[in-house]
């Protein structure tokens, strides 16, 4: 099988350029698909700065709130000890009423904090993906041109070696072609192995006297009773 052997020796030479050179295509584009992570992060920080904002707007409502709740307060207590309520009954009532109030501010009081953090959290979280974002576009800015640059080339090159892969196989038998790209799937690459004095460069065992025979006196395929693959005599 030498003349099947050089074809096949040819082709996988080719497929393992080709394979190198589509991985680094690979790459590139998924390096230029990265550009989709700026979009992503303007959106995050265009949902952060509104939610910042209802935040600190939600912050200063309680705010006020509590400021007219304790000057609320205040007043009240200011009529119940400034001696203006004689009036055991308005005394009575204003003491409810002021009770009520100083239930409410304390229920204020106690809302403000957590109001207070999730308004910084907030803000730090927009403050953050605002820098990471000004980051992102100035690397893609500087990146860009030169990945498309070297995509567009890796493109070309692929497209060469597919043409030349395709002349490669041209003339090699149907059958041994279809093992062939079978066994390149299979073998992660690597569908042909010399032989070198008995022993399988690929797996590295020593084949049996009856197929290193029927290597080196027959035409036919033959393949490693271990790995599968192609086997050529060195």
């Amino acid at each position: 099988m030498q003349l099947s052997g050089d074809l096949l020796l040819t082709l996988q030479e080719v497929d393992e350029r080709l394979t190198k050179k589509q991985q680094e295509l690979d790459q590139l584009n998924a390096e230029l698909e990265g550009q989709a992570e700026i979009p992503v992060l303007t959106e995050r920080a265009e949902h952060e700065r509104e939610t910042s904002i209802e935040r600190r707007a939600h912050l200063a409502r309680l705010e006020v709130d509590a400021d007219a709740l304790r000057e609320r307060v205040e007043e009240l207590e200011e009529r119940i000890y400034g001696g203006t309520v004689t009036n055991l009954r308005e005394l009575t009532a204003v003491e409810e009423e002021q009770t009520n109030a100083r239930r409410e501010l304390m229920q204020a009081e106690e809302s403000l904090g957590p109001a207070r953090l999730a308004a910084e959290d907030s803000e730090r979280a927009k403050e953050d993906l605002t820098t990471t974002l000004a980051e992102r576009k100035k690397t893609w800015a500087e990146s860009a041109p030169k990945l498309r640059r070297q995509s567009r080339a890796a493109a070309k090159e692929v497209a060469v070696l597919e043409e030349e892969r395709a002349q490669a196989s041209k003339n090699v038998p149907a059958d041994e072609l279809t093992l062939y790209d079978q066994l390149l799937f299979r073998r992660h690459g690597v569908a042909i192995a010399r032989v070198e004095r008995g022993v399988c460069l690929a797996c590295h065992i020593t084949l049996p006297l009856k197929e290193a025979s029927r290597l080196r006196r027959s035409d036919a395929i033959v393949t490693c009773g271990n790995c599968g693959r192609i086997l050529i005599p060195s």
